[in-house]
């Protein structure tokens, strides 16, 4: 795999572990049935979901699990993508945009039912969220998302919940509120899945890199540090990292983002911790809770690949987080005591790429571009379960791997909304 350092900063949720499991490194020849490549929040998904299933199954992590993309994760799991239902409707029909927002919340409870599975709390809470107007001239846009929604039977309310203050109303002209999202703990639920999927059959194998995948027959031939893979389906579950042939039209965009964690029980009293909140924005800032009273706050996406490197400029940007918080909460003050940024990918035309590509089948892409990857994980690991079931899932044909022409997809640019 290339080298491509996914993060920088100081990560808060590794720090709420006590303890990680660790699993050996390849040293034999093994065959199964699907070998997953990556062993982040998606690998753990699919491997927990395939273990659920009977469906045997290897795991290799070229590093360590659950420790890239997975560790800067601020763990909002939301139905809602980052292009609402009625923009995805205008885009490739409504019919299409339904049947892909009613997998989304369906990916969004079999994640719940995954995690009350495993014997480890990974943190998953059902949540509402608050999704802002952040302009005037967004205010239609929202209102007419909110009618779609309900007119598709989604659980909504116009306008502000109770006990969000004055000024929070004053900073966005309209607002509604969604129900059943929810918001996990990442490190901990990806280590929960794969420990869960090791204990029911499925070989972990960490600090084992992929050098190549290659035919053989019926077979794939995965050729590994210190061993060989044979199995008859491959999962590429490597997020933003290249690594394989057989990707062709599955690159992302790749850009930047930044994040914090306040100190603990810094939660405004006004704020009901049910809630989590996000705006209409591009690129937009959000925030959740923990269940120790901090906010995790994250946004100002920048067009570049390469995490930011630099203390003070890690430092300008975290400011700017904190100013937005000051922004809705300004009798409170916020101090953050974890400040990270990650890298992350898009994809042209702000769906993932799941499933096989047609030039190789039995190479089962499973790529979550965009603000949704842990659902988008989940949806890859129910239509990889049905794949392997000799079944057609109805979204097969809509996110299996294509050519996208950035330029032709109409995606805007990331507007440089939060300058440093």
């Amino acid at each position: 795999m290339n080298e491509h350092k996914l993060h920088d900063g100081s990560l808060y949720w590794p720090k709420t572990m006590s303890f990680f499991p660790t699993y050996p490194s390849l040293r034999e020849r093994a065959m199964t049935q699907v070998a997953i490549i990556g062993g982040g929040m998606t690998g753990a998904i699919c491997a927990a979901t395939l273990a659920e299933a009977g469906i045997p199954a290897v795991l290799v992590e070229e590093k360590r699990v659950a420790s890239a993309s997975t560790a800067a994760n601020t763990g909002l799991i939301q139905f809602s993508s980052d292009i609402m239902m009625s923009g995805l409707a205008d885009r490739i029909g409504e019919r299409d945009a339904v049947a892909f927002y009613a997998h989304s919340r369906k990916a969004v409870n079999d994640l719940g039912l995954l995690a009350a599975a495993v014997p480890q709390d990974g943190g998953y809470r059902v949540r509402s969220s608050l999704y802002c107007a952040s302009t005037d001239e967004d205010a239609p846009k929202l209102r007419r998302e909110y009618e779609m929604l309900r007119r598709h039977g989604y659980a909504a309310d116009w306008g502000f919940p109770a006990g969000v203050g004055s000024d929070f109303m004053a900073r966005y002209p309209a607002a509604f509120v969604t129900h059943g999202d929810a918001e996990i703990n990442p490190v901990r639920t990806a280590h929960a899945f794969i420990a869960q999927a090791a204990r029911s059959g499925v070989r972990v194998y960490e600090h084992t890199g992929v050098a190549n995948v290659r035919r053989r027959g019926d077979w794939f031939a995965l050729d590994c540090e210190g061993g060989e893979i044979l199995a008859r389906t491959v999962v590429r579950a490597t997020g933003y990292l290249p690594d394989i042939e057989g990707a062709a039209g599955c690159e992302p965009i790749l850009r930047r983002t930044f994040a914090l964690a306040t100190k603990p029980n810094s939660v405004p009293a006004e704020w009901n911790r049910d809630h989590m909140m996000w705006e209409t924005a591009r690129p937009y800032f959000y925030f959740r809770t923990t269940p120790d009273g901090r906010i995790v706050a994250g946004g100002l996406d920048e067009d570049s690949p390469d995490p930011v490197t630099g203390e003070p400029e890690l430092q300008a940007r975290t400011a700017k987080l904190l100013a937005e918080l000051g922004k809705l909460f300004p009798g409170s003050r916020f101090e953050a005591e974890h400040a990270w940024c990650g890298s992350f990918g898009e994809s042209p035309d702000d769906l993932p790429f799941i499933g096989e590509h047609p030039e190789t089948p039995g190479l089962f892409h499973a790529l979550g571009y965009g603000g949704n990857g842990t659902v988008y994980a989940m949806l890859a690991a129910n239509m990889l379960v049905a794949r392997l079931r000799g079944q057609e899932h109805p979204l097969a044909g809509l996110l299996r791997p294509r050519e996208v022409n950035r330029a032709a997809s109409g995606k805007p640019a990331v507007r440089k909304a939060y300058g440093v």
